[in-house]
Formats: structure tokens, C-alpha cells, sequence
């Protein structure tokens, strides 16, 4: 598994399918728009975030569905952004859904082979 993390539109998808060998056609899960069950089909799954949200709604935690999976997803390219940076939301699903994406982003991290931030389209290795 790689995970890949970073600002809101700072090239992390860009860097991402570079990964790919050139050719490769890749399945791409946009967890913003699809059910977060889609994220074991995919080669390269975006919007971590957005899974947790959704999941969030759901009443399941974050953390024990994608455990639950891990498995599936060790091939796989997994991209979020970061969410934990700025100002705490007054809003208490907000505050809940940014601290449960920053607990989801800390088991995949060590679970991850490989993990890296991506800042203003340049990568930088953090483990692997």
C-alpha cells in the first residue's frame, strides 16, 4: 500500500499516476463520489477524507472498515488530504470527522510499504 497525503489541490493525484507504469490503465475510485465499499476495486482511491465523512454518517467508524480491508488494499494507492491543519471547526461533526480522519490516516501509515506528503507538487518520502 501507498498512502499519499497533502494540502487540498497540491498535485497529489498528478504525483499518484505517475506510479503507474505509462499505459497502464488504472481504475480510479473518487471516494467523494462513490460508497466508500468501492475502495477495494480501485487501484488508485482519492478523497480518503470523503470515506470518512460518509462512513461518519453511516455511524461506522473509519478505522475498523478500512482495517477490516486492509487485505485487499495492499496494492493499492490510497490519496487524502490533509485536514488537520487551521482552525478547529465550531461544528462538533466537523471536529469528529477531522479527528477521525487524522486516527484513519495514522493506522494506514503504518500499515503503508510506503508514505508520502505531496506540497505544491513535489513529493517528499516520509516512510519507505
Amino acid at each position: 500500500m501507498h498512502l499519499i497525503i497533502g494540502g487540498r489541490y497540491s498535485g497529489k493525484r498528478a504525483y499518484a499516476l505517475t506510479l503507474f507504469p505509462e499505459g497502464v490503465q488504472v481504475l480510479i475510485c473518487d471516494l467523494a463520489r462513490e460508497q466508500p465499499e468501492a475502495v477495494t476495486e480501485a487501484g488508485l482511491a482519492i478523497n480518503l477524507q470523503e470515506a470518512v465523512r460518509t462512513l461518519l454518517r453511516r455511524d461506522t467508524d473509519a478505522t475498523e472498515f478500512f482495517t477490516a480491508r486492509l487485505e485487499r488494499l495492499r496494492h493499492s494507492v490510497l490519496v487524502g488530504d490533509e485536514v488537520g491543519s487551521g482552525v478547529v471547526p465550531v461544528d462538533p461533526f466537523e471536529r469528529l470527522w477531522r479527528d477521525e480522519t487524522g486516527f484513519l490516516y495514522q493506522m494506514l501509515a503504518r500499515e503503508a510499504e510506503r508514505v508520502d506528503r505531496v506540497w505544491a507538487g513535489i513529493p517528499t518520502r516520509l516512510k519507505g
